[in-house]
């Protein structure tokens, strides 16, 4: 199957997931994540903001807040396709961004460097056993991730792994993937 063909059926798939059913999950997958020990050490984490369909990293933030680390959020710039990260202190420092996404308000807002942050966790439509990863489509993380010397890691339902994904040269491995029931670390 085509990446267009793979991204449409699984986001249909996860369409079906019930509100208690992600929440649950949710926070399943979370608590996989922040009992890692690059995630207790990490200071400055990267995460998004979730769409419906996605993993509530609402829960990851809070828990990043509990636990005194800095929190980024993504601000994409749609003509140049570049994102930047900004510090985020509460959900009040967001609005409706590009798509109806929630986006740091860049006045309210800390510009982070990349080289900055220890920790990005790095969204996905679908992702492999290997760490390949099938994103949204603009290319956005795999700009901002070239250079980037520090942690990775994905948050996934267990439905989002799948054995293929067809991969190009410039696409990104993920080296650990936290599912509801699976901690997966790509050697």
């Amino acid at each position: 199957m085509e990446k267009k063909e793979i991204r449409n059926a699984m986001i249909k798939n996860l369409n079906t997931i019930t509100i208690e059913n992600r929440e649950q999950k949710s926070k399943q997958i979370i608590d996989r994540l922040i009992n890692t020990d690059f995630w207790k050490s990490a200071d400055i984490i990267a995460t998004t903001i979730p769409m419906e369909h996605e993993i509530n990293t609402k829960y990851l933030i809070t828990a990043c807040w509990d636990a005194k680390k800095t929190v980024v959020v993504p601000k994409c710039n749609h003509k140049t396709k570049e994102m930047q990260f900004y510090k985020i202190n509460s959900f009040n420092d967001l609005e409706k961004g590009y798509f109806g996404l929630q986006e740091p308000i860049e006045m309210k807002c800390e510009k982070i460097s990349k080289e900055e942050i220890d920790l990005v966790i790095v969204p996905g439509v679908a992702f492999t056993y290997n760490g390949e990863r099938l994103g949204y489509g603009g290319g956005y993380y795999d700009r901002f991730l070239v250079g980037y010397n520090n942690y990775l890691a994905a948050l996934a339902y267990d439905v989002q792994m799948i054995e293929n994904i067809p991969i190009e040269k410039h696409d990104i491995k993920i080296p650990f993937i936290y599912t509801e029931t699976k901690s997966i670390q790509v050697i």
